[in-house]
């Protein structure tokens, strides 16, 4: 067989993948090697032996590792106790969530046999004298909490066809090629040769079953081979019928065989985990039997020892938790830990039960699309930005669109934005056959310059489109006035701007049209849509009768229990873009929670602010003081000359860091049709090139934990630490 065993360069690793290799099957290893190679060299070089480098919590980064392998031993694991409480989290992630994903992975590509490497933790503060298999297990760490949970997800994957196996070792012993002193019996035996003492923690009353590493890399190779029948879907304990020994006794044993130690009993750091655990059940289904007791290891462990003058055993390369504290930092790519345990998104919408339950009574009412609740949203929105009308529509998008429509833009036409938006802006312009006009951004706000308006405009303009870039409003004053003075209109770009204020008045208020969105991740969700805010009923009633394909009734007007009994007619050629009754509902318990939204947003933003404002490889944008930001977005700029990366590669740095970032945005002038079929030029707007390559947004929404903030500015301050430039 070939046989993928992660964690292959591990304590227990290294030796499963030389046994399997002495039994004759290939070993495909996969490790990350935050411990060296070293363990593994002498096998990497046989020519049945196959290595692959990766952490296991980023599958996807490797395609091919399952490719023509039989069977799966898993035993990549945050481990111990003092490791996994550094950061629990990321002992989830780790020992849960990767195990899952490696099973389901596994089991898509018809690969039978998973062998999992758990450990007798799991059975913590045992609730019986003697603990078998089917004893309950009562786990008092995050260690075994976990190996606990992963157990529990592969047995309910179980299928004909994939046959996952649980191997509860013992506290394993004895050497190993890479080889630990964190140990219980490995450390004493340490200590005792370097130091001649003992500390016992905890007053050592505590039970333990013990078991040699070698003996416990037999015993997953027999559940390996074994036949599917006798193993699939079972638990087994691997360790020594009389190795469960207190850790007290442990040491007095370790003492009298080597002599001359002096043994200290302390009563501080009370450890909860106290198991006496039967391994019956694998010795009468397998016939296993280990072959090497607690005596024969301490004296292995002694002549390694020995030999080995220059070896510390105290160095962080033998103990876990010590190399942990020391990976976190380093750089993920030359091996550290990321700063967050797990991926902190950059966005993400905000959902709750009101939400459920409102999408299920719209969902049951029978009215999907048209229907109650898009009026009652539509008002309840009105509300919010203080503006007289408002027309729901299927996205930010169309919203755009049926503006442009309403106000007459044809073909040939110009309609005026700015380079630093979402593709939507410039392509809706275009694919009505207007010409697309960019004017240069402001570098502060990332906002159209209206110094730099007034001089692009010709006969052919017929509106100007500002975005409210982040969330900070333009300067509306100088736009408008400028608008008014050429007789042009102005349609804001809010798809960031609801909850923005512009001298205290609401974006949505101030202007004739003004478009929002309401995609997954924005200031608020209808899973897809936007809103129209329109200063007259005539204008709502326009782009309303676009929005239905240019019917002068809906469906709710024509299917309702109070239906004209007569046909709609077209009395405009529209389009398909009206919002939805269900996404509707969902909107209107998202305004309820608006308020919490934004505040929290607020304070997120503030927090960021207030941490990051002294980094001297970053500039922060500017917030101008007569406007209230809808903190849509959180954006950093880069300041390249004091830094050895470009952003591209900052942000896949954060990302390795478990960050998630986004580009907000890539100036549309730098991208391929724009630049080729229009004819655009870097250098055509300098201040949006300039900002295309330095900023990028960092996670902000409204379920951002203070802790997640943290990881992020210690994740951006590690990488930004790390690509310093040398000062002369």
């Amino acid at each position: 067989m070939t046989i993928l065993v992660t964690g292959g360069a591990g304590y227990l690793g290294s030796c499963v993948a030389s046994l399997l290799l002495e039994r004759g099957h290939r070993v495909r290893i996969f490790d990350r090697f935050c411990y060296g190679r070293a363990p593994i060299a002498a096998l990497a070089a046989q020519p049945g032996c196959d290595v692959v480098e990766g952490d296991v919590r980023r599958l996807q980064e490797h395609p091919g590792l399952l490719d023509d392998i039989d069977a799966v031993v898993h035993l990549a694991s945050l481990s111990n106790d003092p490791s996994c409480d550094l950061n629990p989290e990321m002992a989830w992630d780790v020992n849960v969530e990767s195990t899952v994903e490696l099973a389901r992975l596994t089991s898509e590509r018809a690969i039978p046999r998973f062998v999992f490497g758990s450990s007798c933790t799991v059975y913590g503060k045992g609730v019986f004298q003697f603990l078998d298999e089917e004893s309950p297990a009562n786990p008092v760490s995050t260690f075994g909490q976990s190996k606990l949970a992963a157990e529990a997800a592969l047995l309910r994957m179980r299928t004909d066809r994939f046959a996952p196996v649980i191997a509860r070792a013992a506290t394993m012993f004895g050497w190993s090629e890479r080889m630990r002193f964190d140990l219980a019996i490995n450390q004493m035996v340490a200590t005792s040769l370097r130091q001649g003492s003992i500390l016992v923690r905890g007053g050592g009353n505590q039970w333990r079953p013990f078991v040699h590493v070698r003996d416990a890399a037999t015993a997953l190779i027999l559940l390996l081979e074994a036949p599917a029948e006798r193993v699939s879907g079972q638990i087994f304990n691997v360790g020594h019928p009389d190795s469960n020994t207190r850790i007290l006794d442990l040491a007095q044993q370790v003492a009298a065989r080597l002599g001359g130690v002096n043994i200290e009993v302390a009563k501080d750091d009370d450890d909860l985990r106290n198991f006496h655990v039967q391994f019956k059940k694998i010795e009468q289904q397998l016939g296993f039997s280990c072959k090497n007791s607690i005596d024969e290891g301490i004296d292995e462990v002694r002549r390694e020892l020995e030999a080995r003058p220059p070896l510390d055993p105290f160095a962080d390369a033998h103990f876990n938790v010590a190399r942990m504290k020391r990976l976190l930092a380093m750089p993920v790519d030359e091996g550290g830990e990321p700063v967050a345990a797990r991926f902190i998104p950059l966005g993400k919408p905000n959902l709750g039960s009101e939400e459920e339950k409102a999408v299920v009574e719209a969902l049951r009412s029978g009215w999907l699309t048209s229907g109650p609740q898009v009026q009652a949203f539509e008002d309840a929105f009105c509300r919010v930005v203080d503006a007289p009308f408002g027309v729901g529509v299927s996205s930010c998008t169309a919203a755009l669109h049926l503006c442009l429509v309403a106000l007459g833009v044809k073909p040939g036409d110009e309609v005026i934005t700015s380079p630093i938006t979402w593709a939507s802006t410039g392509n809706t312009i275009l694919n009505m056959g207007a010409k697309v006009v960019f004017v240069d951004v402001e570098p502060g706000t990332l906002n159209l310059n209206p110094d730099l308006l007034e001089a692009v405009i010709t006969p052919r303009t017929r509106v100007i489109m500002p975005v409210h870039m982040a969330g900070h409003p333009c300067e509306l004053d100088a736009i408008y006035r400028i608008a008014r003075k050429h007789g042009i209109a102005v349609v804001e770009d809010a798809a960031h701007g609801l909850g923005a204020k512009y001298k205290g008045i609401p974006i949505g208020k101030f202007g004739e049209y003004t478009c929002f969105s309401f995609y997954a991740i924005k200031n608020i969700t209808t899973m897809e849509g936007g809103m129209i805010s329109a200063k007259t009923k005539e204008a709502a009633e326009q782009l309303r009768l676009l929005a239905t394909n240019g019917m002068a009734a809906s469906a709710w007007d024509r299917y309702g229990r109070s239906a004209v009994p007569a046909p709609a007619e077209v009395v405009a050629p529209g389009f398909k873009y009206a919002l939805g009754n269900v996404g509707a509902a969902m909107g209107l318990e998202q305004l309820k929670k608006f308020t919490a939204f934004k505040s929290a947003r607020e304070r997120v933003a503030n927090m960021y602010r207030s941490v990051l404002s002294e980094v001297e490889e970053i500039e922060l944008l500017a917030v101008k003081p007569e406007v209230e930001h809808a903190w849509h977005l959180f954006i950093v700029r880069f300041r390249p000359e004091k830094l050895t990366r470009s952003r591209n590669e900052l942000a896949y740095d954060l990302r390795r860091e478990n960050i998630g970032t986004g580009f907000h945005f890539y100036g549309l002038h730098l991208h391929k049709y724009y630049r080729e079929a229009l004819g655009m030029r870097p250098e055509h707007f300098p201040e949006a090139t300039r900002a295309s390559n330095e900023i990028l947004s960092l996670p902000l929404h409204p379920g951002i934990t203070d802790k997640n903030v943290h990881e992020v500015v210690t994740a951006l301050k590690k990488v930004l630490h790390n690509s310093r430039k040398q000062r002369s």
